[in-house]
């Protein structure tokens, strides 16, 4: 069974910023690249889940953190491992120079853990 990929709002957010600041700043080239590689980790994620480095558990749950392959820009993603029914939610997207927040897993645990 494939686990569904879903984006919680929090990575829709810095979804639209990314790109706005690449339509902004960079080359044309670069956006493409970054959907690209985007397009290439939400594969990789469905077929193997486990795949990115582990920032934080919270009972079932497991946040992980995939670079994206020629980009300088990393996806946080949330699942329950035991669940292969559950989705995969990909929960943030930040460029590798940003700073980044200390995981809080209660801030997508209600999303990731109401399904059925």
């Amino acid at each position: 069974m494939t686990r569904r990929l879903r984006f919680h709002a929090d990575a829709l957010a810095d979804l639209a910023r990314q790109v706005a600041w690449l339509e902004r700043h960079a080359e044309p080239s670069w956006l493409d690249r970054f959907q690209h590689d985007l397009a290439r980790v939400m594969e990789l994620l469905r077929a193997y889940p486990s795949s990115g480095a582990v920032l934080a558990r919270q009972n079932n749950l497991v946040l992980r953190r995939v670079p994206l392959p020629s980009t300088p820009y990393l996806v946080w993603y949330a699942y329950d491992p035991r669940r292969a029914e559950h989705d995969i939610w990909i929960v943030r997207i930040f460029h590798s120079s940003q700073r980044r927040p200390v995981p809080v897993m209660s801030r997508w645990v209600p999303t990731i853990g109401s399904q059925r």
